[in-house]
């Protein structure tokens, strides 16, 4: 058994994160902004005296939408394939966390291994969890331990602005890491003051509150929002205990108000019992997972002084500190018996500088990132991954175009090349269609190179993997206007995506059941998917105070070939997705009551098709008070999605929510 260390979860004194000075002077960057943000004078309000001041009236402005990342762009004008969940959108949805409302999007597959998203895999089109990117704020959430943590995120669902999911590889968007896709969480700080509040309890004895504010106190735009999300779960030794706190605020400085400040800091902490989480044969195995994580950004734009001129510039630059730690105990009241202890660490930094000059846009920038981990099982490691790229956005005719190419290096060895073109062009009756290309890559993780135990061994010489991935799309939006009684937007797409160097678990097969070979992790000579993607959204504009309101469908088709032997077994590749239908109906029952329904069909490689039916009701009533219901898996379907956990049958909850709007001074 491996030498176990204290499990600190964050006590400071046990962790070693040094880093070579010369490479890392960005600290200066935290140091600066912090002292800019606290030298003010602290607010002195008095809760009652602001609510006193706060309108019943509620402004609504028209938001122009854009795409999240570092190009920006027109979210009706994309050039790939995003789709995207917005609040309201949320709302409407039996869900209680991030990963159970991905697995609503197309070609997003979500494999839970228990309630409330406690631990989530999310891949896309294919691809396993380790190689999708996810992102919150404009800050990746890359675990280099493993691809398992990604998704301990630390926004409760009540502060999410929107969801985006990029479904190609993201060197445009976020650079390197993405190499089937990413995912942009958004909670956003506003000048508007908003608070809201849920609570529920339900099956298992599930209990959760979250509440969320958001207000503006002199200069400084904030959010912040706290979860509790708790249950004795569904069979032995599934419980769970998940907190989560996040903070955000944004200010300007200077008269002219031109450079722009923002902070982000959040943190996670997730107990639970994870039976059949890993393996089936130790019913009580028992985790726990904690995450904080800091960042700030600055953003400094000006424009030419020249007479005529209508170039502007901008320079971006932000910074993290991210810290991870995991316990993992093969026996939950035995300690000793068998436990695994991490504590991962990354420091990160980024800069870009774009000109736009009338229709084009130019981007320039660098990352520099630094990983640290102290491992009862995988040791002391360290590594670095430096990049810097240039990308190009604009218009040529009727054509718009984006196209980037980004040097990689890990460790400051073995340079690659990572190009990106999209390209698009509008058509008539509101239609768009687009063509991409991109190259994506993924370092190994830890636990892929260095993990050992009696049923996996890692493999220290594994190499980074790449895709090259293309797609053609095509997308059409009518107008929607007081003459019509319907509206719809419809999308489709084809895509392809090879994978070289493809990193997977395999193990020689055996005629022994259960088979007794470990899993090794290889990189496989070729992998490529092929897939379809289709959408369809309908609004209706009824006569009638009841009936259907809105209804989304959305439908993804993927076939894999793979290089095999038959000897081999795969952990991933061959238990990607195949197919997925996705349905979300809404209907009016009355002049405020609110029914959705909704419906998900899966099918993995070599896995059994399974079908889930979940509905939720709104009921408002007065003083901005909501009573919901929602019942989960209707049908009372038996299927697992991750490792060897029977998700649960039939089950219920019941909340309320309460929410309030407003701003100081609306306009007329």
């Amino acid at each position: 058994m491996e030498k176990s260390i204290k499990s600190t979860h964050f006590n400071m004194s046990e962790i070693r994160f040094v880093a070579k000075q010369n490479r890392n002077l960005f600290f200066v960057f935290f140091l600066f902004q912090f002292t800019q943000l606290f030298a003010q004078d602290p607010a002195r309000l008095r809760i009652d005296s602001l609510l006193d001041r706060i309108p019943s009236r509620v402004m609504t402005i028209r938001q122009v939408e854009v795409i999240a990342g570092r190009t920006g762009g027109s979210y009706q004008e994309r050039m790939q394939s995003i789709d995207k969940l917005t609040t309201a959108q949320i709302t409407a949805l039996p869900v209680r966390s991030i990963p159970e409302a991905l697995s609503y999007v197309g070609g997003v597959d979500v494999r839970q291994r228990g309630l409330n998203g406690t631990q989530a895999d999310i891949g896309i089109r294919g691809g396993n969890f380790e190689q999708s990117l996810i992102v919150v704020n404009g800050f990746k959430m890359t675990d280099p331990q493993t691809g398992h943590h990604a998704a301990n995120l630390p926004i409760p669902l009540i502060a999410v602005s929107e969801i985006q999911v990029f479904k190609s590889p993201t060197v445009l968007q976020f650079g390197q890491s993405a190499l089937t896709g990413a995912v942009h969480i958004g909670a956003y700080a506003s000048d508007a003051f908003q608070v809201k509040t849920t609570a529920y309890g339900g099956s298992f004895n599930s209990f959760g509150a979250q509440a969320m504010v958001r207000m503006k106190i002199k200069k400084y735009q904030q959010l912040l929002a706290v979860a509790r999300d708790q249950s004795s779960g569904h069979w032995y030794n599934s419980d769970f205990k998940n907190h989560q706190l996040f903070y955000t605020s944004s200010h300007s400085i200077g008269e002219n108000q031109r450079h722009r400040l923002t902070y982000t800091a959040a943190y996670t902490d997730r107990n639970f019992g994870a039976n059949g989480f890993y393996t089936n044969k130790f019913p009580d195995q028992w985790e726990r997972t904690t995450m904080a994580m800091a960042g700030a950004k600055h953003n400094f734009h000006w424009y030419s002084k020249k007479e005529g001129s209508s170039t502007w510039y901008q320079f971006r630059q932000q910074a993290m500190l991210r810290s991870h730690a995991d316990e993992f105990r093969l026996k939950r009241n035995d300690p000793a018996f068998y436990t695994n202890t991490h504590i991962s660490n990354v420091l990160s930094y980024e800069a870009q500088l774009s000109v736009n000059v009338k229709r084009q846009h130019i981007l320039f920038g660098l990352e520099q990132r630094l990983e640290q981990l102290n491992s009862s099982n995988l040791g002391e490691r360290e590594r670095q991954y430096q990049s810097a790229f240039m990308q190009a956005q604009g218009s040529l005719g009727t054509v718009n175009y984006a196209a980037g190419l980004l040097v990689f290096a890990y460790n400051w060895q073995n340079p690659q090349l990572m190009p990106s073109l999209q390209l698009g062009r509008s058509l008539e009756s509101r239609q768009y269609v687009f063509a991409n290309y991109s190259r994506g890559n993924r370092v190994p993780s830890w636990t892929e190179m260095y993990y050992t135990d009696p049923n996996y061994v890692g493999n220290p010489n594994l190499q980074p993997e790449f895709s090259h991935a293309a797609e053609l799309g095509w997308r059409q939006t009518p107008k929607y206007d007081d003459g019509t009684r319907l509206s719809y937007q419809v999308a489709s797409s084809l895509f392809y995506r090879q994978h070289t160097n493809m990193i997977d678990w395999v193990r020689d097969a055996s005629t022994i059941s259960p088979n007794p070979n470990p899993w090794a992790p290889v990189n496989i000579a070729s992998v490529a998917f092929t897939g379809l993607e289709s959408s369809l959204q309908l609004s209706l504009k009824k006569r009638s105070t009841w009936g259907l309101d809105k209804l989304n469908v959305n439908y993804t088709y993927i076939t894999a070939q793979h290089n095999f032997t038959s000897e081999q077994e795969s952990r991933y590749a061959i238990t990607s997705m195949r197919q997925q239908l996705n349905a979300v109906g809404q209907f009016d029952l009355s002049e405020k009551i609110q029914l959705s329904v909704t419906y998900r069909l899966v099918q993995r490689i070599e896995q059994p098709l399974y079908q889930v039916v979940d509905a939720k009701i709104l009921v408002p009533i007065k003083n901005k008070w909501t009573v919901f219901a929602e019942g989960n898996n209707l049908t009372n379907t038996q299927y697992v999605e991750a490792g060897f956990v029977q998700m649960p049958g039939r089950w219920f909850k019941l909340g309320i929510t309460f929410g309030h709007s407003a701003i100081e001074k609306p306009r007329p």
